[in-house]
Formats: C-alpha cells, structure tokens, sequence
C-alpha cells in the first residue's frame, strides 16, 4: 500500500509553507467616503527581501502600508503574516506579530533622548531584543556618539536614523519604510541605502520600501510595484517599471 502524501513543508512555528511569502496581501480593498484608495491590491514579500512600492502621489501607497500596519482596516481581502491570518487583528496585535514601520512625518518624542525613543521600540513587538542589544542597534545606525542627545536637537538626517532603530528595536520580520529618504540630502541617502541593504543582508526581515527618490528604490529594491489609482500596474524588476507606457503615463500623464 503506497504511503499518504507528505504535508508541505512549512517553516518552525507558523502555518506559512516554505518558500512561501512572509507577507502576503490579497485582493485588499479600501474606501473613503465612496472614494475607492486601494481597488483589489495583491502583494508579496519574502523574507530578506526589499520591495520597492511605487506610484504618483494619491496611489494609494501610504494607504496600503497603513492598512498592513493596522492603523487601518482594508474593507475587503486579506493580510497574512507568516501564514497567520492578520486581516482583523489589531495594530499593537500585528506590531507584537512582528511588524514594524517608520512614517512619511516622523514621530519621535523630541524631548526624549535617542536612547530612549529606541527603547520605547522594545514594547512594540513580543521578539524584542534585550537592552543588551539596544547597545549594539544604536552603534550599527552610528547613534551611538549621540545616544544621549535629546532628538530635538538633532539634524533631520540622523533623527530619520533614530526612527528606524527603533523600529528594529522590536526586531520585527516586516518592516514599513514609508518615505525614508524624505528630506535627506544626497550623502544622507546614500547612507540609508547602505543601511537599508544592511538591514536585509544582517537581520533577514523583509522590507517594504515607499519613496518618491527613484534613484534609491530602483537601486536598492529586489522587485517593484508600481501602484496608480489604487490599482497595481506593474510588479516586477525594477528597471523594467519605467519601459511600460502605462507606468510612464501615470507619472506624467497621457499626450
């Protein structure tokens, strides 16, 4: 008698099959007041990846990381997190679950220290690192010769950096960077390119990655997706995105 199939394969504690996304969004949709902002969007992120979304402003992108985040509700679809359905679940639910991520306006408290907003990171997610690890998170981003300085006192560039440590302080396995090079002059972005690579390579979470400078999404993402009305029209390599007429027509309208 022929034995039963094998079960597939699935990864240490989750119901996610290997080889499967880390991140899967499907068919999301979300309305505002009758105003459609995200019309069945699918997405996919892998672990150790970097995805690059992209699209004109009003596309629905920092809609669509609010709603992976929790900050919002999609109306319709589904958000799985290593294979753990999250659609419903809270925001401080899904940081603990492992998500993370930085905002367009930054949100750091300016009378805090540096070391102490990358603590308050340590609440947010149930694999937080020890204080221990703090230490080491602050010299990896370069905080550490300013830990002490209170935020408010900073250049923009280094509290962007502050930011995103301490969205790491919770070691997530996603992590959300909504429109980190905002602000940055040229030598600042080239350093948050190289940590953003580092972040990969080192910590193996998969990162999201909106922003309007094409020079670092293009050159640091391993896919693409390019978002127009709410809708995906192109998800793929990224110096593929601007050779379709549709992506180039959304960014600067049609002839």
């Amino acid at each position: 008698m022929s034995s039963a199939p094998a079960p597939a394969s699935r990864t240490r504690s989750s119901g996610r099959e290997a080889g499967a996304p880390l991140l899967r969004v499907t068919g999301a949709v979300k309305r505002f007041s009758g105003l459609t902002a995200l019309d069945g969007v699918d997405l996919a992120l892998a672990a150790g990846e970097v995805l690059g979304l992209i699209g004109p402003n009003g596309s629905g992108k920092t809609t669509l990381v609010n709603c992976v985040s929790g900050a919002l509700r999609i109306d319709q679809g589904e958000i799985r997190l290593d294979g753990r359905d999250i659609t419903r679940a809270s925001r401080a639910s899904r940081a603990k679950s492992g998500v993370a991520r930085t905002f367009q306006n930054l949100k750091l408290f300016g009378e805090l220290s540096v070391r102490e907003n990358v603590l308050v990171g340590l609440n947010a997610s149930s694999g937080a690192t020890s204080l221990k690890d703090v230490e080491g998170l602050l010299r990896s981003l370069r905080l550490e010769e300013v830990a002490r300085e209170v935020v408010s006192n900073l250049s923009y560039g280094t509290q962007r950096r502050v930011e995103i440590a301490r969205a790491l302080a919770g070691n997530p396995r996603v992590l959300l960077l909504d429109e980190p090079a905002a602000g940055l002059n040229d030598g600042e972005t080239a350093e948050l390119r190289e940590l953003i690579d580092e972040i990969r390579s080192e910590r193996g979470c998969g990162v999201l990655v909106i922003d309007h400078d094409m020079n670092l999404v293009l050159g640091i993402s391993d896919r693409v997706q390019v978002l127009d009305e709410g809708t995906v029209i192109y998800e793929g390599e990224p110096q593929g995105a601007f050779k379709q007429q549709r992506v180039v027509t959304a960014y600067l309208g049609a002839e």
